[in-house]
């Protein structure tokens, strides 16, 4: 699987090309102790691998393609102490690669590419995309180095081509996003059965928690579990509040399953019921999201979902009693309805990218009624097919009755 897409990267590379992927390292966060690793997406997506200090090259001349994968020499002392960085066979066993080389050995096998005789000057490529063009980044530094030093080296950004690449997900990427919705859902379960009267949010995310470490889970980005006002906040994060009865909870959370990620909001009542104004507004929101699945098909874009929704809410909300005294829409519905979902939470897209089969999006519409205490967001993950979408968290339960069944009587 790694083999057939490190060779589709081949394709779009240009002739005389070095391609480089970093898996990254973790920085240190105080003293002796570091961040947890996090590895970059692309090296992993093309090696499996899921280690510091790593480097991915391919190398595309007229005569061959050229794959080489460079690791850290492995130390007995350190590997006592941190564990041991992974050893040449284990790198081959994983990825298919079978230039295994030393890190040592990276600078000197660039120079030598770059001092040989060809008829056309190097392209070194790698991903630059906007948020790591706003930071120092090694890649960058290192390209930029190597300009110097070769003035005639031409430097290309294929963020694009591999996003293109990463947005079409394949039979065992799917398979991963459903096991992690799997687990998703089952932690949602367990907090909707954990609702009570006065619980703390943070308790409440702590029923969730549990079920990914036993799933051997990780989460796929920081837990929102927002109660009352809370949930009007879109990327409440502090979980720290104590719920109040007849309270809405709204929860944006995930599972990561081989690093692919499921991303689901729910809203439900502390107390196992909704109010008639919280069933107004919440049925509402559920016509919303159940409009976009029908909207969500080949060509469409992303900007264009969210349309939709703003249309939808600019002819429904005034039979709710809102949209009056000058408000519009974005009072109260202010972010996007739909982003790419895969190894990263929010996967690498293109703006304006008209959608394509085995395109993995969300689908969130939310209203947010400050001077209510009412916030609610419903949000799936869905697959685009070659005429429509498949709703890949239809098993997660979003309607009212259902809802207040299971919270009353566990079913």
């Amino acid at each position: 699987m790694y083999k057939e897409r490190r060779e589709k990267v081949f394709d779009f590379l240009p002739m005389n090309s070095i391609a480089m992927f970093l898996s990254g390292n973790a920085p240190y966060q105080v003293g002796d102790e570091k961040y947890p690793f996090d590895v970059n997406r692309s090296f992993y997506y093309l090696t499996g691998i899921d280690r510091e200090n790593l480097v991915l090259m391919l190398i595309k001349t007229k005569n061959n393609n050229q794959t080489i994968l460079f690791i850290e020499p492995f130390d007995p002392v350190m590997a006592k102490w941190v564990g041991g960085k992974i050893q040449a066979h284990e790198a081959t066993e994983i990825s298919g690669i079978s230039d295994v080389r030393f890190i040592d050995n990276l600078d000197s096998t660039i120079n030598r590419l770059l001092h040989s005789t060809n008829e056309q000057a190097w392209t070194l490529c790698g991903e630059l995309s906007k948020q790591e063009l706003k930071q120092p980044w090694p890649l960058a530094d290192m390209f930029n180095e190597y300009k110097q030093q070769y003035p005639d080296v031409m430097i290309k950004n294929i963020f694009a081509d591999m996003a293109r690449l990463r947005m079409v997900k394949s039979k065992e990427e799917i398979d991963n996003m459903k096991k992690a919705i799997a687990v998703t859902n089952a932690g949602i379960k367990a907090m909707m059965q954990a609702s009570r009267d006065y619980i703390w949010e943070n308790e409440l995310e702590a029923y969730f928690d549990f079920v990914l470490k036993s799933e051997q889970c990780k989460h796929a980005f920081y837990t929102i579990c927002a109660s009352g006002k809370n949930a009007t906040v879109l990327h409440y994060g502090e979980n720290n509040c104590q719920s109040k009865p007849g309270d809405l909870v709204l929860v944006d959370l995930g599972a990561a399953y081989g690093y692919y990620n499921a991303d689901i909001s729910r809203t439900f009542p502390i107390s196992g019921k909704f109010t008639a104004r919280q069933r107004e507004v919440y049925e509402l929101v559920l016509r919303a999201n159940k409009m976009v699945m029908e909207k969500a098909r080949p060509g469409v874009t992303l900007r264009e979902l969210n349309n939709y929704v703003i249309e939808f809410y600019e002819k429904e909300l005034p039979s709710i009693g809102l949209l009056q005294d000058g408000d519009t829409v974005r009072d109260y519905y202010f972010h996007g309805v739909s982003h790419h979902l895969g190894l990263e939470t929010h996967d690498v897209s293109i703006l304006d990218y008209p959608l394509q089969a085995g395109n993995v999006i969300t689908d969130e519409p939310g209203l947010y009624i400050e001077a209510e205490d009412i916030g609610i967001r419903i949000e799936d993950d869905i697959m685009i097919t070659e005429d429509g979408c498949i709703n890949l968290s239809s098993e997660i339960m979003k309607e009212i009755d259902e809802i207040e069944s299971f919270m009353q009587n566990g079913k």
